[in-house]
């Protein structure tokens, strides 16, 4: 017979199985028959699952995020997802920008001897 531990460790794994593939929050939580409550009460006591729930959760409301530009073709929304998406890639490219557009702060002359 399985321990209250193990039933839990399994509707955890279900519910955030569930919320993957789920368009909503509530679609999930109906999937698994899991009320906001026990949702809450794994959240607040089990920090590898809230860990896991976040990172769905995050991934879902960028993709939202990224359809949602593309759509409008909102260049200013999809240029900061990318940077926060992607930050070496796109933060990079912005740093050399940044680097090639620095102008020279002060002049050095340097007299160079001549071999008479």
């Amino acid at each position: 017979m399985p321990t209250q531990n193990t039933q839990q460790k399994q509707l955890k794994e279900q519910f955030l199985q569930a919320l993957q593939e789920s368009d909503t929050l509530a679609e999930a939580l109906e999937l698994c028959s899991l009320p906001k409550s026990a949702l809450c009460a794994f959240i607040f006591k089990d920090k590898v699952f809230a860990k896991t729930f976040d990172k769905i959760i995050n991934l879902k409301l960028e993709i939202a995020l990224l359809e949602t530009a593309l759509r409008s073709k909102s260049a200013g929304i999809l240029s900061f997802s990318l940077t926060n998406r992607l930050p070496k890639k796109y933060n990079k490219a912005k740093k050399e920008a940044k680097e090639e557009t620095q102008e020279a702060r002060q002049i050095v002359y340097v007299q160079e001897e001549t071999g008479n």
